[in-house]
This record gives structure tokens, sequence and C-alpha cells, in this order.
């Protein structure tokens, strides 16, 4: 099923197949590959507009996140300092964890988990799950 988000072509603010970005292949791919709710779709952010990039990631975290270890369909944010600069989704394949991601220049691809942690440009990388999903398993 991963292999449906492989072909995908960057394109900076695509919020649909085959043209996405990274976000726009994060919020697409755990909804179809793991039934989660779709999250705030910020059409309107671009890679090249770092400010308005943190604005949604911390709008997004405020409203639905909260930080978790990896697991299968949970987000992985690439963080350098404290800007988040990439996201991509966590997936299982071969066995083990690795990650779902797109860059600029670049197809979509899966990752070893350990290979997207240590890229020299990423000071951390925070994952994160639905905050209400949690609080309604508590319930």
């Amino acid at each position: 099923m991963i292999e449906r988000y492989l072909s995908a072509i960057y394109e900076d603010g695509g919020r649909t197949l085959p043209r996405i970005d990274c976000w726009g292949l994060t919020i697409l791919a755990r909804h179809e590959l793991y039934g989660l709710p779709m999250l705030s779709s910020f059409g309107e952010v671009r890679h090249t507009n770092p400010r308005a990039f943190q604005r949604a990631y911390h709008a997004q975290v405020a409203a639905a996140l909260e930080e978790c270890r990896p697991f299968p369909g949970a987000i992985a944010a690439a963080l350098h300092g404290d800007l988040c600069i990439h996201v991509g989704l966590v997936v299982e394949r071969e066995g083990r964890l690795q990650v779902l991601e797109i860059n600029p220049g670049t197809q979509a691809r899966v990752v070893r988990l350990q290979d997207f942690r240590d890229r020299d440009i990423f000071t951390k990388v925070i994952f994160y799950r639905d905050r209400i999903l949690r609080e309604q398993a508590g319930s």
C-alpha cells in the first residue's frame, strides 16, 4: 500500500497526489494507511516561508497533537534548532520502523528511522500522535 505514495512528485504546497509536499504526503498517507483523521491542510504554507511554516506547526501541535515514541502512524517532525523544517510519517516496512517522506527535488521515499534521525541538518526529531484519540481511549 505504501507503494501508492512512492510515485509522488514534490510540489511546494501540494496536497493531492501526485504533486505533494512533505506535509501533504504525511497527512494524506496517515489518513489513508491508518484511518486517522485528516489534519489541517495548511495549503497556503510554503517551504520557502519559514515563519508561516512555524505558525502552522505550532498551531497543529497545540490543537491536536502530543509527543510520543515512534510507532506506525506517528508524525516525525524534524527540527533545526527550534524550527520545524521537515515532516514525515512513521510506517512499518520490512518488519521495522521507517519514515515515508518527500523533499524538494526528489520523489517520495521510505528511509530507515535511524537514517531519518541522523541527518546532519536535523538537530532533533520529535514524534507526535493525535491527542484526542488517546483521550477517547482513556475514557
